[in-house]
C-alpha cells in the first residue's frame, strides 16, 4: 500500500480559512479586508482550554479552613473553568488576519495583555459575535451555512 496517499499537507498544518471581514476594516482602496483564521488542531484547542482550568481543594471555612472529605474518604476538589479567557486565547491564537497579538497593533492600542485584543478589535457586540462565529467554524465547532441558507434567512 502506498502511504503517500495518506500524507496530506492540509492535515499536517491544519491550514487556514478565509471569511468576509467587517465594514470597519478596509484597505486603502476601500475593500473590506477578509479574516484569515488558522484551523487549530483538537490537541491545540484542548491545550488552550486546559490552561484555563483550575483545580483546588475545597475547604470548610467554618471549620478552621480544613479540607472537606467526602463520604468515600476522598478530598473534595473544586474545578473552575474560565471560559471567557479560554475563548479569548483561542481567538488570539487562531486569527492570522488580523493578527491579534501583533506587537505594533498592541502598542497602538496601549495593550499589554494579548487576551484583551479581541475585545478591542471587535468592540461592538455584533462584530465580536461574527468574529467568534468565524472562529467556531474554522475550529470545526460550528457548521458553516451554505449560501442558500444565508439567502433564505435574508429574504425572510
Amino acid at each position: 500500500m502506498d502511504m503517500k496517499a495518506f500524507m496530506k499537507e492540509e492535515l499536517k498544518t491544519g491550514g487556514t480559512m478565509e471569511f468576509p471581514g467587517i465594514e470597519r476594516f478596509k484597505d486603502s482602496k476601500g475593500n473590506v479586508i477578509p479574516f484569515i483564521i488558522k484551523k487549530l488542531s483538537a490537541a491545540e484547542t484542548r491545550e488552550i482550554r486546559l490552561r484555563h482550568k483550575k483545580k483546588e481543594v475545597f475547604r470548610d471555612k467554618k471549620n478552621g479552613n480544613r479540607p472537606v472529605i467526602s463520604a468515600n474518604g476522598q478530598v473534595a476538589m473544586i474545578e473552575e473553568y474560565d471560559q471567557y479567557a479560554a475563548g479569548q486565547e483561542l481567538m488570539v491564537e487562531a486569527f492570522v488576519q488580523p493578527k491579534l497579538d501583533d506587537k505594533d497593533l498592541m502598542e497602538f492600542y496601549g495593550v499589554y495583555d494579548r487576551l484583551e485584543m479581541p475585545q478591542i478589535i471587535f468592540s461592538s457586540k455584533e462584530d465580536f459575535q461574527y468574529a467568534d462565529d468565524c472562529l467556531m467554524i474554522a475550529l470545526g465547532l460550528k457548521e458553516q451555512k451554505s449560501d442558500d441558507e444565508v439567502i433564505n434567512k435574508l429574504k425572510n
